[in-house]
């Protein structure tokens, strides 16, 4: 799938369009994020408090002093404490507009999608990919279900950073064999790193994307491989990664000690049951998370599995079984600092996109080659029903924000009609059916709902952390499921 594996295709409408205009293309990949992610750009609000933090912050403190709080790279109590200036810096400038122009913040996620979209195909291309290869590795990596969170979803935006600075580092690297370590390469290896580990902790997979590499670049052509470039590669790439992990060995102990938040404590038992998750997900159509209960149903992730399964036989049948280890190693890499975790979202798929993009779009290609219309069709199928699971993701940040939208509303007129002279608090009462959860993830922890160290709204419901005792005189409300609030 690098170089000699790729298919030999004649020449196609995509691949001279690449060829003849690369700018064209990749404005093509542009407006197709644009125009594929459109639910998202028209979603009325976000759907976690993270963004709300920042968007406090920012209102009530100003911009600078955002910088400087979330700008520092301190170590912090436990691993699960963000070190990432870089993409803190982007939130920031994007929760300005959450309340007044939320289209504006949701598309510095998908400009950030198409950007890394453009940035893939450019690399594919650099490692000698076919012209149409590439370019529909792109389009099915811009389509793919397993970046739409880390698309929609701005806390989640620096997946899609930390590959981008990564994707920075291949291009450079995939130019090795035939060109050679320079100071210059070099130099852009060891800067594109340490930007994508100040963008997310994952980027500590820097080295092992090296590696995978210098497999690809064996298994296109073994005779002629030397792993001198690659080994000079792996050790400036594993400079800045050591020296980042010995910056938070710390907060490491603690985490792996069982000392921190439960959410960041890694436990191996964890792997197996994750592993399975996160190769079912992409085809698990009506999926939007991935816990255990969304699992527990035994032939839905069966049947998932083995279509996912059977994309691997395709790799194997199109180009060989060196290419398998390579693909189920390029699917799996980006996950593995989350493979330990008790609950990992699925933004964390992001990386994996590339290598299942990259597949499906180096078999099909294959298959036209050798005039195998038939799995071909199946691969198009599959490729729409992909989309199709982007779409269903797509839907829920939609209603989720326009729940979360119509409940921020309620809070803040109940709140405006209360007595100046009182202390101002409400208590949700959920109704059977109300969307409680979004409810807490629009207002806890937030400093613009809270007085004198204490919660102004809280929830009537002894399963939630969030459901702090609230005071004698508070106002009891109840959420409909429609998001409302009524007074009781």
């Amino acid at each position: 799938m690098v170089s000699a594996g790729a298919p030999a295709t004649s020449p196609s409408f995509i691949g001279n369009l690449v060829e003849r205009s690369p700018f064209l293309a990749g404005l093509a990949l542009v407006v197709l994020t644009v125009l594929t992610h459109a639910v998202i750009l028209a979603a009325p609000g976000f759907y976690a408090n993270d963004e709300w933090q920042k968007f406090d912050h920012i209102r009530l403190h100003g911009f600078w002093d955002f910088a400087r709080a979330y700008g520092t790279i301190r170590p912090g109590p436990e691993f699960g404490y963000p070190v990432r200036p870089i993409g803190f810096m982007q939130q920031g400038i994007a929760a300005q507009w959450m309340q007044s122009a939320p289209w504006v913040s949701h598309l510095v996620g998908v400009a950030n999608h198409a950007l890394v979209a453009v940035t893939f195909v450019w690399v594919l291309r650099r490692a000698g990919v076919a012209s149409a290869t590439a370019f529909v590795a792109g389009m099915l990596f811009v389509l793919s279900p397993l970046t739409t969170m880390a698309t929609g979803w701005l806390a989640a935006s620096f997946d899609q950073l930390y590959i981008l600075f990564l994707l920075f580092a291949a291009a450079a690297i995939v130019k090795l064999p035939a060109e050679g370590m320079s100071a210059r390469r070099a130099a852009l290896i060891l800067l594109a790193t340490t930007a994508a580990l100040l963008a997310k902790e994952t980027a500590i997979v820097a080295p092992g994307v090296v590696l995978l590499l210098g497999y690809l670049a064996w298994s296109a052509n073994p005779k002629g491989f030397s792993w001198r470039p690659f080994g000079m590669a792996f050790v400036i790439v594993l400079l800045p990664v050591v020296a980042y992990l010995l910056f938070r060995v710390p907060a490491i102990t603690v985490s792996i000690a069982g000392h921190s938040d439960p959410a960041y404590t890694p436990d191996l038992r964890n792997v197996p049951g994750n592993a399975w998750r996160f190769f079912a997900f992409p085809f698990r159509l009506k999926l939007v998370e991935m816990s255990a209960a969304v699992f527990r149903s035994p032939w839905q992730p069966l049947l998932a599995g083995a279509v996912h399964l059977a994309l691997v036989g395709a790799v194997y049948r199109s180009f060989g079984a060196r290419y398998v280890p390579a693909y189920v190693a390029g699917y799996f890499l980006f996950l593995l600092p989350v493979m330990a975790l008790p609950n990992p979202g699925i933004q964390c798929l992001y990386g994996a996109a590339l290598a299942m993009s990259l597949a499906i779009a180096a078999v099909w290609e294959r298959l036209l080659a050798n005039r195998h219309p038939g799995p071909a069709l199946l691969i198009a199928a599959a490729a729409v029903c992909l989309f199709a699971h982007g779409l269903v993701i797509q839907r829920q940040f939609y209603d989720v924000g326009q729940c979360q939208t119509r409940f921020l509303a309620s809070v803040d007129t109940l709140l405006a009609q209360q007595p100046a002279a009182t202390t101002a608090s409400i208590v949700v009462v959920p109704e059977p059916g109300a969307p409680m959860r979004i409810g807490i993830r629009a207002v806890s922890a937030r400093e613009a709902y809270t007085t004198n160290g204490r919660p102004i709204v809280t929830f009537e419901s002894p399963d939630q952390r969030e459901a702090a005792p609230p005071v004698d005189d508070a106002l009891r409300v109840r959420m409909t499921a429609a998001c409302t609030l009524s007074p009781k």
